[in-house]
């Protein structure tokens, strides 16, 4: 049985476990089976502790799918909260993630990230055709590739039609060779509303941190929003602070809550392929 513990970032959900010497390709076939819904334990990613000679600790983070990500700004805050909880850091920490070196306070159950440097040089701007309108987007990287895509009336786009133009957004070669986190952001006057197709989960998840900060910067430069604004995902609130070094050049800090909801073990039963979990039930209907 492997030890395990439960987090989430305004519903955005992992699974952390410390390393013990996994190889890549079990990490990513571990993150594949214990990230499936209704039969396993359920996820949108697995995070893996480990040892950093350049921080206080080390953050890997696998995708549902078994991809690993470069960087995840609600799974930093998730693991930073853990890593203060278990003794492995202070409350102000440095960890290693495979896009630099991050920064973290933890004010439990409050947590801020610094991101450190986003380069907006290469920004990719566009159009979305879409039946009813033309929707412009800016996409660039914060630590992953991301699309930001501005909607007016975003309540009023049924879920099926943003997936569609999501998953169109998101292939690979379609505006960044390795695919891209997608994000629908609707500009309030004192707040964004924002929903974000994770790439990796390859679906909606109810928060996304990257994808909250880069909802901020394209507001900001498109349309001047505040360089502090809240940032509503369907799961919570992720407060984003820009602080702009240059034209081309920014940092960012991601504040918002981290809870830890669960810690046990979970049993060979957990990985169990699905067909195989569910072939007995449906022999008996």
């Amino acid at each position: 049985m492997i030890s395990f513990t439960k987090t989430h970032g305004n519903g955005n959900d992992f699974i952390i476990i410390e390393d013990n010497n996994y190889s890549d390709g079990e990490l990513a076939n571990l993150a594949r089976k214990i990230c499936r819904r209704k039969t396993s334990l359920g996820a949108d990613g697995v995070l893996v502790l480990g040892s950093s000679c350049n921080g206080d600790f080390s953050m890997r983070l696998f995708n549902a799918d078994g991809s690993e990500g470069e960087m995840c700004g609600n799974g930093a805050r998730c693991i930073a909260r853990y890593a203060y909880e278990k003794g492995h850091a202070k409350k102000d920490m440095v960890f290693e993630t495979k896009s630099g070196l991050i920064s973290a306070h933890v004010n439990s159950p409050y947590v801020s990230i610094e991101m450190g440097k986003i380069d907006i040089r290469n920004i990719k701007e566009g159009n979305v055709e879409t039946v009813e309108a033309r929707l412009p987007y800016l996409a660039f990287y914060v630590g992953v590739p991301h699309c930001v895509v501005f909607v007016q009336g975003l309540n009023k786009i049924t879920r099926d039609d943003l997936l569609t133009l999501a998953r169109n957004l998101r292939k690979k070669g379609t505006i960044f060779d390795e695919g891209t986190n997608v994000n629908f952001v609707e500009v309030k006057n004192d707040h964004l509303i924002a929903i974000t197709y994770e790439r990796g989960v390859e679906d909606f998840t109810l928060s996304c941190g990257t994808g909250s900060i880069a909802c901020c910067v394209a507001s900001h430069l498109r349309y001047n929003t505040p360089t502090t604004i809240d940032v509503k995902n369907p799961g919570g609130i992720n407060k984003v602070t820009l602080r702009f070094m240059s034209n081309e050049v920014l940092e960012a800090t991601l504040t918002g809550k981290a809870f830890i909801v669960a810690v046990g073990n979970f049993t060979k039963e957990a990985l169990i392929p699905d067909e195989d979990a569910l072939k007995d039930h449906w022999r008996n209907i």
